[in-house]
């Protein structure tokens, strides 16, 4: 299999470094909104025992064993996770106001009624639950199955996987940064919305009223959907195992379809996040064929 040159993932996460930066330094200087911090809790101990761990591997197996390739894919696979937190951590201090109403406008002239949608749902409740079940799958997937990844030593898909990540991460957060979204809950009054789904406008209000933060719960980026995004990079990431991808495949569509029947996302920021993925993937595609 082609493996994509190391040096797109450099211009990829330099890219989203130095424009994270900018945006934070922006934010220093003039605006001096405050924010949450998206890391998570002991980052630097969990990067120091990843480094270690990596350093034993080379001592005890030498450097082109295949375990010790699995350690060297673990640091990478904690250093794109760690640009995407940073990028997170820039991101919500856009300055820009949001561009919710628009949307629901906009959906309006298509006859798409979130209320309607949620209203729905909510009168078939064990498959409300199976979906606030599986929705609440992804944070699981995106630990696990790159671990699962590495383990086998299906090291090129995870360099796909990567430039996926990045490549989406890059032009999704840099359209939020400039045309911000805060979901449903916080422009459409309805008591079928979980706090949660409040809590991702209620960040964005005390952000920008210099209000430190009470939660860090919910979401942050509505337009594109990042869930739908990291939904589909997944199955991606396990395409070679027939059976685990069908299934996971199957529970990935449903994991779509409750970002928008659960109240979570508008129908358009599915829209865009197919989109997204679709020009990431060309975008991949590219470099493979140029890099031959």
């Amino acid at each position: 299999m082609h493996v994509i040159p190391f040096r797109y993932f450099i211009l990829l996460a330099g890219t989203i470094v130095s424009l994270s930066s900018i945006a934070l330094i922006i934010n220093y200087t003039i605006y001096q909104f405050p924010g949450n911090n998206y890391f998570p809790p002991n980052t630097p101990v969990m990067a120091c025992i990843i480094l270690l761990n990596y350093i034993g591997m080379i001592l005890v197996f030498g450097k082109n064993n295949r375990v010790t390739c699995s350690g060297l894919e673990l640091i990478n696979f904690f250093v794109v996770m760690s640009i995407i937190a940073l990028a997170t951590n820039a991101v919500q201090l856009t300055p820009f106001s949001p561009i919710d109403k628009q949307i629901i406008k906009l959906e309006a002239q298509w006859g798409i009624n979130m209320v309607s949608i949620l209203e729905w749902t909510n009168k078939y409740q064990y498959f409300k639950y199976l979906l606030a079940i599986i929705y609440d799958t992804l944070p699981y997937q995106m630990s696990i199955l790159p671990l699962c990844v590495i383990v086998s030593g299906r090291f090129y898909i995870l360099k796909d996987y990567y430039f996926l990540l990045l490549s989406t991460t890059l032009l999704g957060f840099t359209f939020y940064y400039f045309f911000p979204t805060t979901a449903p809950a916080s422009e459409i009054q309805n008591s079928l919305f979980a706090p949660e789904q409040i809590a991702t406008g209620l960040k964005f209000h005390q952000i920008h009223h210099y209000i430190q933060p009470t939660t860090i719960e919910g979401g942050l980026i509505a337009l594109p959907s990042f869930h739908a995004i990291w939904a589909i990079l997944c199955v991606y990431l396990i395409k070679d195992w027939f059976i685990p991808c069908l299934l996971l495949s199957i529970i990935n569509v449903l994991l779509i379809l409750s970002c928008v029947l659960l109240g979570w996302h508008y129908p358009v920021d599915i829209l865009a996040a197919i989109i997204l993925v679709g020009l990431s993937y060309y975008l991949l595609t590219l470099v493979k064929v140029k890099s031959r």
